[in-house]
């Protein structure tokens, strides 16, 4: 049974699953107790069965250990380790920022707070911004992945410092001026208070309960990091070259716009009503059930609709601490549960994003903005780190185009062009 042939179950049974990674069942127990597959009993199944999907990832690693080529290239698709970072830490279903739980930190901290503990400071440096006052009047509708950009970009002046940085990015992405001082090129000789920027967007988006203020202060620190992310490399190759942490940010911020990072929160959103609309028996959404089938076989990239995630089998902590922070809706838990009873995912946290959007009645895009100002965090600590290294990340690419043509033939090509004239 091939790694990529489509299943009409994304369960295997363990027979299955042992023959499609050419081992015995004993093995197939090993990486089990090992952590590579997780093995699991489902209502009205007999015995163990395993994800399709998980089988096939590990079938691929196996390949790419024993070929070279494919162990570079591995590397570039969840594979290998690719370089060495004191920053995140996923291990065994859980998130780690510099060994402190990132969940246990979502209980208490704030954006700020662990901005200092990722950029490795050890107080605040307000310096150059000025306090934000409480927004009043109209509500403050998020600007979109490619207004925040040209915004970004656009901006004549950059603010002189990092937490300076983080509270203009969350000024572009809600579509306000930037603070007075954060254009200036000459930081503040008295340092002043910021308001925290969950309370700035608590404030612009007006909410006024404090336990809704604090799902959004928990989500920005939830998704301040996670290793190197599409968007986090983005950051560190330009780091490498020894451009500025605008650019850097800048740079962030364009890889989490596309639709398979944080611009996937845009297409759970848009389906979101056709979803959870349903009666509680009612079968899946058919484009819902289509996407966790393609993903499950993998004709799609992972959590393309929102659930599943290849670094968490058994669901993503920072998915499970936000839901948990949200009022019980009855259609969000039902489909839950039907996705996890049909495919074993779990919801991703881009899922989860959106479900703070649609109970909080946030703005539309309200959890890109949380996912991108939260991860503003990360890619300030990565391309920090990055520039203290000293090392530009150049890879090479395996060439598979048309091969030049050798010596001999251009000389024979070159010989009958003679004798023809």
């Amino acid at each position: 049974m091939s790694a990529e042939m489509p299943s009409s179950s994304p369960w295997l049974q363990a027979a299955e699953a042992a023959a499609m990674l050419g081992v015995q069942r004993a093995s197939l127990y090993s990486y089990v107790s090992r952590g590579l597959l997780k093995a699991q009993r489902l209502v009205g199944r007999r015995g163990t069965v395993y994800l399709l999907s998980d089988v096939q990832r590990l079938v691929r690693q196996r390949q790419a250990v024993r070929n070279p080529a494919q162990l570079a290239q591995s590397t570039l698709d969840w594979g290998q380790a690719v370089l060495d970072s004191a920053i995140t830490l996923v291990r065994d279903g859980q998130l780690y920022y510099r060994g402190h739980s990132a969940v246990q930190l979502a209980q208490s901290a704030t954006l700020e707070e662990t901005a200092m503990l990722l950029w490795q400071q050890s107080s605040a440096d307000p310096a150059g911004v000025d306090k934000a006052p409480t927004r009043q009047g109209a509500r403050h509708m998020p600007l979109s992945a490619a207004q925040a950009l040209a915004t970004w970009f656009g901006m004549a002046t950059v603010p002189p410092n990092h937490l300076a940085l983080l509270h203009c990015m969350g000024d572009v992405l809600l579509g306000l001026p930037p603070p007075a001082n954060a254009s200036s090129s000459k930081p503040s000789a008295q340092a002043v208070t910021l308001v925290p920027l969950h309370q700035r967007l608590a404030a612009s988006w007006q909410i006024d309960a404090d336990a809704d203020a604090n799902v959004l202060r928990s989500a920005l620190v939830l998704c301040a990091d996670h290793e190197l992310n599409a968007s986090s490399f983005a950051a560190r190759v330009v780091a490498s070259t020894g451009a500025s942490l605008h650019a850097c940010v800048g740079a962030g911020l364009a890889a989490l716009s596309g639709p398979l990072h944080g611009g996937m929160t845009q297409h759970i959103s848009a389906h979101w009503d056709e979803w959870h609309d349903r009666p509680p028996k009612a079968p899946l959404a058919a484009s819902l059930l289509a996407l966790l089938e393609a993903t499950q076989t993998g004709q799609t990239p992972h959590y393309l609709a929102g659930f599943g995630h290849p670094l968490y089998p058994s669901g993503d902590p920072r998915s499970a601490c936000l839901l948990a922070l949200l009022p019980f809706d009855s259609q969000r838990e039902n489909l839950i549960d039907q996705v996890h009873a049909t495919t074993g995912l779990h919801p991703s946290l881009d899922y989860s994003l959106v479900a703070i959007e649609r109970a909080l009645r946030l703005p539309p895009g309200a959890a890109f903005v949380l996912f991108a100002l939260g991860r503003t965090v990360g890619w300030i600590a990565h391309a920090l780190e990055q520039q203290a290294t000293g090392q530009l990340i150049r890879p090479r690419a395996q060439y598979t185009g048309a091969q030049p043509a050798t010596d001999m033939e251009a000389a024979s090509t070159q010989l009958g062009r003679i004798i023809r004239f």
